[in-house]
């Protein structure tokens, strides 16, 4: 093998999980001598100037390592032009003949046409045809970031592939930082949402479930201004978006995560929740409504509560918060096989 290429992209300011993800396999490779391969810029100029880049070390590249994310496939080749046959066919001649001289692992972390049609988004048909004439590349690797994903795409296209969940980081102390919002210093069991806020994730359900309760509620995350018009009972905390290490921080401050999913969807039971692994590694349990692949890896752990969301303000009602410090302890046992450093370098 010539070389090794990391190729993809990484938008500082944003905290979503996919950019988390592509952040851990960047340093990642980083950290391995591999040559890393830029791809995106906010200058259409400098964008297009890494898109040839990308294409000559496609075109002139043998015996060498290819490591490169589904999604920056789609940064790279946009589907305003791949909805055009005969761009389509060229991109996937060119990765075709790439995986053939060399060998070509893509990192698959999302569906798009699954998710946008199980969240009622605009369905884009282009995303089905990338998707499957991407799986049915001939002798590619791939890595999904979900045992059920993965399954999913193999029924249908039998591919060489493995699994890497979705992990995080060792938590960093900000204690020295200054002051931290008073609902963090309350007696009262902390239950906390740490994600995206938009609307159509079941925020406006989950603030009404705990409406009247004596747990505490905090949100933080982006795309939650629309909360601010919102007028939430007082037991609930809005605090807006932080960097990542920061959220992580404030997450080991609260007793319960949250995963408030539809489980009567199928895209949220194939995929892995980035915020899974980021409870865990903050050192506290989680609250998820019944979702396929959560239960597969945590049913049995211990770790984690497995609820149908109708039934949560049963839950609260019933909410034994001594049993915390035991399954705490459980998580400070196991919460290093979460990590990226793990399950980055056990694959």
């Amino acid at each position: 093998m010539n070389k090794t290429y990391y190729i993809g992209h990484f938008s500082e300011g944003f905290n979503d999980g996919g950019q988390s993800r592509n952040k851990a396999f960047r340093q990642y490779y980083a950290e391995k001598n591999t040559l890393i391969v830029p791809v995106y810029s906010a200058n259409p100029l400098v964008r297009f100037g890494f898109l040839l880049n990308v294409l000559k070390i496609m075109l002139f590249s043998k015996d060498s390592i290819f490591f490169i994310h589904q999604g920056t496939l789609m940064v790279l080749f946009p589907m305003l032009i791949l909805k055009y046959g005969w761009i389509r066919a060229l991109v996937f001649k060119l990765l075709q003949y790439t995986i053939d001289r060399n060998d070509v692992t893509i990192e698959v972390n999302d569906l798009p046409y699954e998710q946008a049609k199980d969240l009622e988004l605009f369905v884009e048909e282009t995303y089905k045809v990338f998707q499957d004439k991407l799986y049915a590349l001939k002798h590619a690797k791939f890595i999904f970031a979900s045992h059920e994903m993965g399954k999913y795409i193999n029924d249908t296209f039998k591919l060489n592939y493995e699994v890497i969940i979705n992990g995080s980081n060792k938590v960093n102390d900000f204690s020295n930082s200054g002051s931290i919002h008073d609902c963090f210093s309350s007696t009262e069991t902390k239950f906390i949402y740490a994600g995206g806020l938009n609307k159509g994730r079941q925020i406006e359900a989950l603030i009404s479930t705990f409406n009247n309760k004596k747990e505490i509620l905090i949100l933080i995350g982006e795309w939650g201004e629309w909360i601010l018009d919102y007028e939430l009972p007082n037991n609930v905390f809005y605090l807006g978006k932080f960097q990542e290490d920061y959220a992580h921080f404030l997450t080991s401050k609260c007793d319960v995560g949250i995963i408030p999913y539809d489980e009567t969807r199928f895209y949220y039971n194939i995929c892995y929740p980035t915020k899974a692994s980021f409870y865990i590694t903050a050192g506290i349990p989680f609250l998820s409504t019944p979702l396929l692949e959560l239960k597969n890896i945590f049913e049995k752990r211990g770790m984690v509560y497995f609820v149908p969301f109708k039934e949560w303000v049963n839950f609260l009602d019933n909410f034994d918060a001594s049993e915390l410090l035991v399954i705490k302890e459980k998580i400070a046992f196991e919460k290093h096989n979460f990590y990226w450093e793990s399950l980055l370098n056990t694959n």
